[in-house]
């Protein structure tokens, strides 16, 4: 029978090494005293420090975010805590006067939905 992807190799092609990890390389570009190696070594020389640098203040940047958001986040938890105790504070008030009248009542309780569900993405 034919096989379709044509005849399988000798065992002795794998008792050499793979070309790809042979020293020998053709013509000038792989003779290491050449000009041109150097210079190819040296413009990739030059292109991994400009990467490296890069990546550094990549990294330097996404640092400094980081930092700035979390001292955000700490001073909105900050105001949550105060706008919690202050909105316990008018319960308290509130209830110490006695029963409110209906549409304060809702526009309060509105209020305190709209706050929760705020809070509750910012948690999210």
């Amino acid at each position: 029978s034919i096989q379709p992807w044509g005849p399988l190799p000798s065992l002795k092609s794998f008792a050499t090494a793979p070309k790809y990890l042979s020293n020998k390389k053709k013509g000038n570009g792989g003779d290491k005293c050449s000009d041109e190696y150097r210079r190819r070594r040296e413009r990739n020389n030059v292109a991994v420090r400009k990467s490296r640098e890069k990546a550094k203040m990549r990294t330097r940047e996404t640092e400094d975010r980081v930092k700035i958001l979390a001292r955000e986040n700490e001073r909105l938890q900050k105001k949550v805590e105060l706008l919690q105790e202050e909105l316990s504070v008018l319960r308290s008030l509130f209830s110490s006067v006695g029963v409110l009248p209906d549409h304060i009542h809702r526009e309060l309780a509105k209020h305190l939905d709209n706050f929760q569900a705020q809070h509750a993405a910012m948690n999210y």
